[in-house]
């Protein structure tokens, strides 16, 4: 099974927003949130991994749907659908300008709806997957003996196994967590865990795996392993593998 996509709302109309969270529910996919105006919408986007947005063009806020496309691009590389009742020139070609991966006019049905959206995430795992990239043709980073490679735009970050603390998996990104940073990466926990050091690594939970050397002690009553002041949870199903390894390490 495909990870799910996470996607973002902007729409200021509540009927249009509550069909907008229904369907990205029914096709399987993460809302990371609905956002009625374009302040709230630049919040969400530094928050949170985004593959695609579902914007309005005209929003409430210092900024209309295409401008804040535009703003948004300048800072990463998100996927926009642009959902409206224009169908005047000069608002779809304000749009076009942007390289939206879809256009749907309002009213739409909940078929026209449901289609629009898995074009664009076409879109998005085809530009994933096509992107020439020296590290890896899946997401941005490279796995060697002592520390991952992330690519930042033109730079490469190298992150040592000794430095990081835990993974946690965001859907099909992974927040890579130091004590003093965090790295956003575009890959899923699957396949990042394949390319990963057993001896360092170890899964504590579905959505998160521990440094090994960097524990400080479990609570089993609570289930959470700490690191450092740290704390991340400790499922039932992954607490014996764990203690298994940590007995076989002590």
């Amino acid at each position: 099974m495909k990870e799910p996509f996470n996607i973002l709302i902007v729409e200021d109309e509540t009927l249009y927003a509550n069909k907008l969270e229904m369907q990205v529910d029914k096709l399987g996919h993460k809302l990371v949130g609905v956002a009625d105006n374009s302040e709230r919408a630049l919040e969400l986007v530094d928050t949170y991994p985004i593959d695609l947005i579902l914007m309005d063009i005209f929003i409430d806020g210092q900024y209309d749907g295409v401008e804040l496309a535009e703003l948004i691009q300048a800072r990463k590389d998100i996927a926009v659908l642009f959902i409206t009742s224009q169908t005047d020139a000069l608002s779809f070609n304000r749009a076009s300008r942007t390289q939206p991966v879809g256009f749907l006019l309002k009213p739409f049905s909940d078929l026209q709806l449901q289609r629009s959206i898995q074009l664009a995430l076409d879109k998005v795992e085809a530009s994933d997957i096509d992107t020439p990239d020296a590290l890896n043709a899946t997401d941005n980073t490279k796995v060697d003996k002592a520390g991952i490679y992330i690519k930042k735009k033109q730079k490469l970050v190298n992150v040592n196994f000794a430095d990081i603390f835990y993974i946690q998996s965001d859907g099909r990104y992974c927040r890579i967590h130091t004590e003093m940073n965090m790295y956003l990466i575009r890959s899923s926990m699957k396949d990042l865990k394949k390319r990963l050091p057993e001896n360092i690594f170890i899964k504590c939970h579905r959505s998160y795996l521990v440094n090994l050397s960097k524990i400080k002690s479990i609570d089993l009553e609570n289930d959470f392993v700490v690191l450092q002041e740290m704390k991340v949870p400790l499922s039932r199903r992954e607490k014996e593998n764990l203690l298994e390894k940590l007995d076989f390490l002590i």
